[in-house]
């Protein structure tokens, strides 16, 4: 069948949902390019093929984020797969990734990282795209999670430079590393998140009442885990920069990164 821009236009505004969402369903469906289909006048589908268009698009239309739909999403610049058991890469925690960089001048240099927590892996693998040299332990208490990291691995290419870790935190790490990198669950069980956030997993969301919980695990004992001048790199959420400085550890904090909102949103420790 013929799926006129005008028709897509009509479809797209009765479900509130956007053009650009359309095209990125349409494309994932027909496996094109977004340019080729933003150009077309016309757009032509299969009855299933528009079938499963006018399923999407219901789907986002009930508040369900694209990604859980086409099943990835871009972090840094790559291509990261995702699903109901990973949370969804975000961009302010790119600034991880910038970090890391702004740490680690010398991309050479044959670096021991674990990331903790890790999901589909977004953080850890993006840095192990940068440093040639580098390796790399993807850590999850979900395996479902870790087979997620696992996919995004190989299909970004990295895979043997990466090892799979099933541990709640630090329980079943027997290592030390140069840098670890963790973006933990710090939602309050009491904050109310948008619905499309809820598509997310919740044990990768809340952390206690103040959202603090993850912290309160990871920090006490992190410098264990860490060789000498060993870096940390940890997301940590709204409002929550004064509290982290509260824990004890013996971790030194060497920075605090805010985001584009002029929230801390990364905090930089040192053994």
């Amino acid at each position: 069948m013929e799926l006129s821009r005008s028709k897509l236009k009509q479809i797209c505004y009765e479900c509130n949902v956007t053009i650009r969402d359309g095209l990125l369903l349409l494309q994932n469906i027909l496996g094109t390019d977004y340019t080729t289909l933003f150009f077309n006048r016309v757009i032509f589908l299969s009855n299933l093929q528009y079938l499963k268009f006018i399923e999407y698009i219901e789907q986002l239309s009930n508040n369900e984020p694209l990604s859980k739909i086409i099943g990835y999403k871009y972090f840094y610049n790559n291509k990261f797969y995702t699903n109901r058991f990973t949370l969804d890469p975000r961009p302010e925690t790119e600034i991880i990734v910038e970090l890391f960089i702004k740490y680690f001048l010398n991309r050479n240099e044959g670096l021991k990282i674990l990331d903790l927590g890790c999901g589909t892996g977004c953080i850890g693998l993006s840095i192990l795209l940068l440093y040639n040299n580098a390796t790399l332990h993807l850590l999850d208490i979900s395996q479902d999670a870790l087979e997620v990291a696992e996919l995004n691995a190989k299909s970004l290419q990295v895979m043997d430079r990466c090892e799979l870790i099933k541990s709640n935190w630090f329980d079943e790490v027997n290592d030390t590393y140069d840098v670890i990198v963790s973006n933990p669950p710090y939602v309050s069980t009491n904050y109310k998140l948008d619905k499309a956030v809820l598509y997310d997993p919740k044990e990768a969301l809340f952390a206690g009442i103040d959202g603090m919980d993850s912290y309160n695990k990871i920090l006490p004992v992190a410098h264990l885990y860490l060789r000498n001048n060993g870096k940390l790199f940890i997301e940590i959420g709204y409002n929550q920069s004064d509290k982290i400085k509260e824990i004890n550890t013996e971790l030194k904090i060497i920075e605090m990164a805010k985001d584009l909102n002029n929230i801390d949103r990364v905090v930089v420790y040192n053994t």
